[in-house]
């Protein structure tokens, strides 16, 4: 499809004004192939943070082949390669945003009066992971574009801090008033199963509060977040690389939190309980 879409677009006659292309993918370059069992007991743990630097895996990977297209622009077009960590943001269709996952299972919790329960492991409690603010990659990204010693690189874009599943489920709870227990190994659930059954009682929540009609499954993605949450590595990127050329971005992961769930509400994807 994007071969496809530069054979029409790239500089041509008459002369077409698309100079730059901007790709974002995302951390699995370096975990590859994360979702294909049958490569996933063959996968040695990755080191950790990731660095841009770090050679491909023999494994396929389609982030590899959209990475090779667009080099393959060069010149006359420039290329910048964004690889972004788990993200927070706000958007009405947005499966794989992990905030909007959360904020629907703490919301759905709260509507049935059932304990918000963590779903990970031990490990991802206790160790650290980063997230990747849908800010910082828009910023990143126009840095990028029109900054020319950035051309052609690849970098991370993170928020530049680190934080555990546990500190964050204590800020979830506070924005959603449900009880904040402590992890508890004797509690194993379904976690997917569960949640991928509360397709109507969503749709009593978005009639009930008067939300902007969603259904569950195209604003959630509970078995991505479930992988997240049974990692057996910490999930972490370098910002080096962005430092040294010049791009500083930062965001409080935490405290960014409360923003995305205000910016949610305010677009009527979750209610105000």
């Amino acid at each position: 499809m994007l071969s496809n879409v530069l054979a029409v677009l790239k500089p041509a006659a008459p002369p077409s004004r698309l100079r730059h292309l901007t790709l974002q993918t995302g951390t699995q370059h370096y975990i590859s192939p994360l979702h294909d069992p049958t490569h996933t007991n063959q996968l040695p743990l990755p080191e950790t943070p990731f660095h841009e630097d770090s050679p491909r895996l023999p494994y396929p990977n389609f982030y590899y082949a959209l990475e090779d297209l667009i080099a393959s622009h060069v010149p006359p077009l420039t290329y910048s390669i964004h690889r972004s960590s788990i993200i927070f943001g706000a958007s009405s269709r947005s499966a794989y945003n992990t905030l909007l996952t959360l904020a629907v299972y703490a919301t759905i919790c709260k509507h049935e009066g059932s304990p918000f329960r963590y779903p990970g492991t031990r490990y991802t409690w206790e160790h650290f992971c980063d997230i990747s603010d849908a800010r910082q990659l828009a910023e990143q990204q126009i840095w990028a574009a029109v900054t020319e010693k950035a051309k052609n690189e690849a970098f991370n874009c993170v928020n530049g801090d680190v934080f555990t599943w546990k500190s964050m489920w204590k800020v979830v709870c506070e924005e959603f008033d449900v009880e904040f227990k402590e992890f508890d190994e004797s509690e194993e659930f379904d976690f997917v199963g569960i949640m991928s059954g509360k397709g109507e009682v969503w749709e009593m929540i978005v009639k009930k509060y008067g939300l902007y009609e969603t259904k569950l499954e195209e604003i959630t993605c509970f078995a991505a977040l479930n992988t997240v949450l049974h990692l057996e590595f910490q999930h972490v990127c370098s910002m080096n690389k962005s430092r040294s050329f010049g791009w500083f971005g930062h965001v409080d992961t935490l405290q960014s939190v409360g923003t995305w769930v205000m910016r949610l509400r305010a677009m009527m994807i979750i209610p105000i309980l």
